[in-house]
This record gives C-alpha cells, sequence and structure tokens, in this order.
C-alpha cells in the first residue's frame, strides 16, 4: 500500500503534467512565433520532468529534443533582438541633432 507522501508526490508529477500538457497544447493557438516557442519550452520542460519521474525514456527523449529546438531558437530570437537595438541606437544618435557650436572670431 502507498504511503500518504507517495500519493501527494504522484499527484503533483501528475498536476506537472497536465499543466504542461495543457500549455503544449494551448502552444497551437498563439500566432507569434516568440510566444509560441516560449509556451513550448515551458510545457515540454514540465512533461519532461514528468515523464523522467515516471521513467518513459520517450517521452523524456522527444520533449527534451523540443525543447532543445525552442531554447535555441530563443536564443537567436533574443541576440537577433539584441543587434537590431543595438543598430537602432546607432541610427539614433546619427540623426541625433549636433549641438550647435557658436563659431565667431568677434567677442560677445
Amino acid at each position: 500500500m502507498a504511503s500518504w507522501q507517495q500519493v501527494m508526490e504522484n499527484i503533483v508529477y501528475d498536476v506537472i503534467s497536465w499543466v504542461g500538457l495543457t500549455i503544449c497544447i494551448g502552444a497551437f493557438f498563439i500566432k507569434d512565433v516568440f510566444w509560441l516557442r516560449l509556451a513550448t519550452l515551458i510545457g515540454c520542460s514540465l512533461l519532461f520532468v514528468y515523464y523522467s519521474h515516471i521513467a518513459i525514456p520517450q517521452g523524456v527523449i522527444s520533449n527534451l529534443l523540443v525543447l532543445l529546438i525552442n531554447a535555441y531558437y530563443l536564443l537567436r530570437f533574443a541576440a537577433a533582438r539584441k543587434k537590431a537595438l543595438s543598430a537602432s541606437k546607432l541610427t539614433e544618435s546619427a540623426e541625433a541633432p549636433l549641438h550647435t557650436v557658436k563659431l565667431s572670431t568677434q567677442p560677445e
């Protein structure tokens, strides 16, 4: 007979799996690629934890692969965004009005 602690542990892992599954299924309704990848990353992370706990290698490997693929593309997205922000800052500083310096040979 399972102890109360084991039952509670199983319930926690079941909740983790249902939340992960809900997030992964919900990701199909997300149109923005960034949020889609982030939701899938979170959902697969939760499912990875669940499948690791119940020792199902196919679930562990498949969720780990999807997790890594989404992490890779999120890092690429972050790098591209950082590059775009730095480029826009350079453009802004180039377009900023220069302070006029009064060049005069006569004293004021």
